[in-house]
This record gives C-alpha cells, structure tokens and sequence, in this order.
C-alpha cells in the first residue's frame, strides 16, 4: 500500500520472494533478527556475508516503508563504503531494479526526496547530522573502526 509500511514482509521474505537470493543458515539468522529487535549487530570472520546482509536490508527498509524513510550506510572509510556494502547493494539491486524502482548512483539510491539511502564515510561526525526522518536505518559496516561519537 503507497503511503504505508509493508510490515507484513520481513527482511527474510524480501530476501526469498522479491530478491530472489539464497542465504545460508546464519543470514536467515541476521535477516530474522531485524523483524524482532530494534538494533542488530553480527560479530563474524571476514567473507561470511556480513555486507551481503546489510545490502539486503539497505534495499529492504526503502522498499517496504513507502513513505518517508531515509537509510543512512557507513563504515572506517568510504573506501569500504563504496566498494565493500555499495557493490553489494548495486549487485542486488540491478536485476530488480524495474521492481525496486528509483535511481541507483555510485552511494545513494533516490527513490523520491524523502525516501533514499547512502553511504559515507564514518571519519568525522559531522557528516551524519541533519538528517530527518520519521523511518531511519542506519547500517554500519566493520564497526569496531567506526568512533563511539559516530
């Protein structure tokens, strides 16, 4: 319904019915965490799908709230940003992108001026002030190089 969060379908459903992606047993973990608890964090070694998960969900939280919703993306550099969690994002998004509508740029997908995502780098502070939003996702990558201020 336009307007309206789409609170029936979970991260997890998203991830089967509208992405089409097949997860292992610890994603299916992380994505059904996210209809349970306001804040998740994923504690794991390198290559085990961390950024994969939060580019499902990223691609998620702007599909299922239809109304205003901004998803804010970060991690230690925007090097990381752009090539780690954005590659993800842009791999998902591209063979659904006529059903995820919007536009995709290099760190940000508009899909109207009040409802979009992007990435930046978590090197000052300032960066993520003034944003506003009745609906906000904040994913943040590799954590533990991202300051307590952040």
């Amino acid at each position: 319904m336009e307007g309206q969060s789409d609170a029936a379908l979970t991260p997890l459903e998203f991830a089967s019915d509208i992405l089409g992606v097949k997860l292992w047993a610890k994603q299916e973990e992380v994505l059904a965490s996210l209809s349970e608890h306001r804040r998740v964090a994923v504690k794991s070694g390198n290559g085990l799908g961390k950024g994969f998960c939060a580019a499902v969900v990223l691609l998620w939280f702007l599909y299922s709230h239809k109304d205003a919703a901004i998803a804010l993306s970060t991690a230690p550099t925007f090097r990381q940003v752009r090539h780690v969690l954005w590659r993800q994002v842009h791999r998902l998004y591209r063979p659904n992108a006529q059903l995820l509508g919007g536009k995709m740029l290099d760190t940000r997908w508009e899909i109207a001026d009040d409802r979009y995502a992007m990435g930046l780098s978590a090197e000052t502070a300032d960066q993520f002030q003034g944003f506003h939003s009745p609906n906000m996702l904040i994913v943040v990558d590799e954590a533990e190089g991202v300051s307590d201020e952040i």
